[in-house]
This record gives structure tokens, C-alpha cells and sequence, in this order.
């Protein structure tokens, strides 16, 4: 096995984090401050990104909350995770996210390292489930989340498999796909009418709704079913997804 603190010196500008033993940080570039820390075994570290948002207290409490779940960190397989019991002053965070070396590319240059390096950062509650797949974490952390964004709103966790014969949009086969909730809202309008429409919406809860236009709105799913005049759709939406 490599030595990590070695393979951490070799890091451009790295140096000791304030306040904090065994981590470190680095700027690779103007804006990008990132930040490493050892497992007590010193066998693994938990790397956190910053882009535009540096904030030393920020990360050392997500490092060291993270520290001290290090063994649900290390040990649990799911790809991506939310651990739940965070908290910071001024700031709406209330998980920390992990992702697994397998499903992100923190460093690509050096794999051996990648490979005992897990992914941190601060979350929301309504952006993990847990169910994740390797893709399915690898898209949320690289493509959805702008986890290096110390500042960032949620980006709640809606997955759906939809079609809309009238519009011609939707789904291929059985395949689902992550949306953002200002287009779940934009393709549940244009279902409006349409008989054989239908929306299918996994959330972070790992429910599963079925949404579909009968003259009104029918919901399906969690063991409930239910009808909904037009207007109150959206707010139904979006407190499924939150």
C-alpha cells in the first residue's frame, strides 16, 4: 500500500490545515482551495473541494464530523451516502455527503491514491438516498451537486421515467433519469390533458409516485392513491421531493 501522507506532499503548495491534525490543504488554482485528511488507521483519506467558497471553519467541521463517522465512511458500501447530523451556524447544510473512490475521479493521475480517498462534502438531506448506483453517484456528485460550492442550494434528488405522446418527449424504455425540479414542474404542465401521459418519480425517501392526467390529477404510490384539482399539483411536487 502507498503512503498517503508521501503521495500528499507531493501535492502543488500543500500545507498543514489550521486547527486540525494529520490534514492538509492546497490551491491548485486561483478560486480552488482542497482539503485532506487521514483516517485514524492513516490508511484513508477524506478529500473536500472548495471553488470560490473557502470557508477554514466550514471544512474543518465537515472534516471533522467526518472523522468521527469514519467507520460508516470507510466501511459502507453504498456509493454515495448522506450522514446525517450536520449542522453549521448560518448555513442550511444538514448532511455531510460521502461518495466512494470507485465513483468519483478526484485524482486521476494517481489511482492508487484515488483509491483510498473518499469524497466529502456538504449536503442536503433531500439530495441522497442511498440507492445510488456507481453512475447514478458518479452523475450526482459530477454533475448535479457543484459539490466544491460551500455556498450552494439543494439540488434535490428527483428521478423519473416519463412519456408525453402529444409532445413527443420522454424516457427511452425502462431507463430513468435525474432531472432537475424546475423541468419535473415543466413536463408535469404539459401532461395537463393528455390521457396517456405519465410521469414515474423516485425521490430521496426512495418512494415511487406515478403521476397521470384523468381529467384530473391521479397519484399513485407509498400506499396511497389520490386525485388532485390542476392547481395543486406543483406544490404536491415539490413537497415529494423535499
Amino acid at each position: 500500500m502507498i503512503d498517503i501522507v508521501a503521495e500528499i506532499s507531493r501535492l502543488p503548495n500543500v500545507r498543514p490545515l489550521v486547527g486540525m491534525e494529520d490534514a492538509w490543504e492546497w490551491s491548485p488554482a486561483p478560486g480552488f482551495v482542497l482539503l485532506i485528511a487521514l483516517s485514524s488507521d492513516r490508511q484513508h483519506a477524506f478529500r473536500l473541494n472548495t471553488k470560490h467558497s473557502y470557508d477554514l471553519g466550514l471544512c474543518r467541521s465537515i472534516l471533522e464530523f467526518v472523522r468521527l463517522h469514519e467507520d460508516e465512511v470507510v466501511g459502507r458500501l453504498e456509493p454515495l451516502l448522506a450522514l446525517p447530523g450536520f449542522s453549521w451556524g448560518g448555513r442550511e447544510f444538514d448532511v455531510v455527503g460521502r461518495i466512494r473512490p470507485e465513483a468519483h475521479n478526484l485524482f486521476p493521475d494517481n489511482l492508487e491514491l484515488n483509491s483510498l480517498v473518499f469524497g466529502v462534502f456538504p449536503a442536503y438531506e433531500c439530495e441522497i438516498s442511498g440507492l445510488e448506483t456507481l453512475d447514478q453517484a458518479a452523475e450526482r456528485f459530477n454533475r448535479m451537486f457543484k459539490a466544491s460550492d460551500m455556498n450552494r442550494k439543494p439540488s434535490p434528488y428527483v428521478l423519473v421515467k416519463f412519456d408525453n405522446p402529444k409532445t413527443g418527449a420522454g424516457t427511452i424504455g425502462e431507463r430513468q433519469v435525474f432531472v432537475r425540479p424546475d423541468y419535473l414542474l415543466h413536463e408535469l404542465k404539459l401532461l395537463e390533458g393528455v390521457e396517456d401521459a405519465y410521469i414515474d418519480l423516485w425521490n430521496h425517501r426512495n418512494e415511487h409516485w406515478s403521476i397521470r392526467w384523468a381529467g384530473q390529477w391521479r397519484i399513485v404510490g407509498n400506499g396511497q392513491e389520490f386525485q388532485m384539482a390542476r392547481e395543486g399539483v406543483e406544490v404536491w411536487a415539490l413537497s415529494a421531493i423535499l
